[in-house]
């Protein structure tokens, strides 16, 4: 059979040695290169060789599917610096913290993990779940990295359920730079309010100063913390909660009118308003002209529910209108205006709360900025929760999160 040899990767190294075992697994013995090491007492440069420690024994990446090893004797080298006789051995850059794999074999782990499980690595690499769980904190860590970053531009703040019944939230805080890459810099265990300000304000000054909106729902602890932090002029209340809040009561209406014409109308008349829900969700320009025409229907026997939509139809459209923030300040309260002189008296309770955060609010017809960049993350974490059975662990949640969403840009 033909044989070949591959160059290896690591310039300081020099092969002198291969072999195969009984499983297939290839074994390089190799020396270094190098012919000085830094001291680890004084931190200078030791030139003097002093003999070699014990064989160390260190994965790399695979050939041919074949898992790779390199075998080497590090030498240790007498410091001519320190007066008490120190020897030190040598360090390699190439070498993960651990010194059970190579830098290289850690970055090819860290691909495998993204959107895997550490169990599914660990079977598809024959390397042993501790040491890829190493790995990925050596190269990860625990919490986020502030040298990394340079802009954060758009926080987003919001929290997700852990465990469903055991009232168990976490905290997610992620960014949005300007270049539209979205990245999780804290999953916090706790959604209170000294937790969240205590964070906010370990970013440092220089990335605050970088901070350009704060998006959140209306949670009373994420928007007072940042303010405090950083002030009423950046945060915006997101839009999608809001319409959240004044569509309920519209489908509460819709949910009491419908069971009210089931009752009035006869079977073949009732079927012809099937579907309502979603026709009265979307805009009137979006619907088809069947829809049109069932939405007429419903107005004909509903017109409570005909004003009420209506209603709802106009506060809508403020929101998609790119105006700026004073015209939009007009707008909303011509409409407050309006709907309280009227007699649809469905929204009061959303007017109220509407008044409380219109100042944040109204701040997204600044820049248009909302945390819809949050809810795609919520899916994501839910996605990453049923694929690992579960994570426990705030520093697993950011580990994993932060790998999906940027590991392909950093290991690849």
């Amino acid at each position: 059979m033909a044989e070949f040899t591959l160059p290896l990767d690591i310039k300081t190294l020099k092969l002198i040695g291969q072999r195969i075992d009984n499983k297939g697994n290839i074994t390089f013995t190799v020396e270094s290169n190098c012919t000085s090491s830094t001291c680890h007492k004084c931190g200078q440069l030791a030139t003097k060789r002093y003999g070699y420690s014990s064989i160390k024994t260190i994965e790399h990446t695979s050939i041919l599917d074949k898992r790779v090893f390199l075998e080497i004797k590090p030498v240790r080298y007498y410091c001519e610096h320190c007066n008490d006789g120190t020897t030190t051995t040598e360090k390699y850059d190439w070498v993960a913290e651990g010194g059970k794999t190579t830098q290289a074999l850690e970055d090819y782990i860290m691909r495998n993990l993204i959107h895997s499980t550490i169990q599914d690595v660990s079977k598809k690499t024959g390397i042993s779940y501790s040491t890829i769980s190493t790995s990925v904190s050596n190269r990860i860590g625990d919490e986020v990295d502030w040298s990394k970053y340079s802009d954060l531009q758009t926080i987003g703040i919001d929290e997700i359920s852990n465990r469903k019944g055991f009232n168990d939230y976490l905290a997610v805080v992620s960014v949005k730079d300007k270049h539209g890459d979205l990245s999780v810099i804290a999953v916090l265990d706790s959604r209170k309010k000294d937790d969240i300000k205590t964070f906010l304000e370990s970013i440092p000054n220089n990335l605050k100063k970088t901070v350009k909106s704060v998006c959140t729902d209306m949670y009373d602890g994420f928007v007072n913390d940042a303010v405090e932090v950083f002030g009423k002029r950046v945060l915006v209340v997101d839009r999608y909660h809001v319409a959240k809040l004044y569509r309920k009561p519209l489908d509460n209406l819709r949910i009491n009118e419908m069971k009210r014409l089931k009752n009035e109308l006869p079977d073949e008349e009732y079927k012809k308003l099937e579907g309502m829900m979603w026709i009265i969700r979307k805009q009137y320009e979006c619907l088809s002209e069947a829809d049109k025409d069932k939405l007429a229907l419903l107005y004909y026997y509903s017109p409570a529910l005909k004003k009420a939509h209506q209603c709802a139809l106009r506060l809508t459209q403020i929101f998609n209108t790119h105006c700026k923030r004073k015209t939009a300040v007009d707008k909303i309260n011509n409409w407050i205006k309006m709907t309280e002189k009227s007699d649809v008296n469905y929204f009061n309770s959303f007017i109220k709360t509407l008044q409380k955060y219109k100042p944040f609010i109204l701040n997204y017809f600044k820049g248009r900025k909302n945390s819809g960049f949050v809810e795609g993350l919520n899916n994501k974490i839910k996605v990453a929760k049923r694929r690992c059975y579960g994570l426990l662990k705030t520093e697993s949640f950011f580990q994993r999160l932060f790998l999906d969403l940027k590991g392909y840009e950093l290991f690849v």
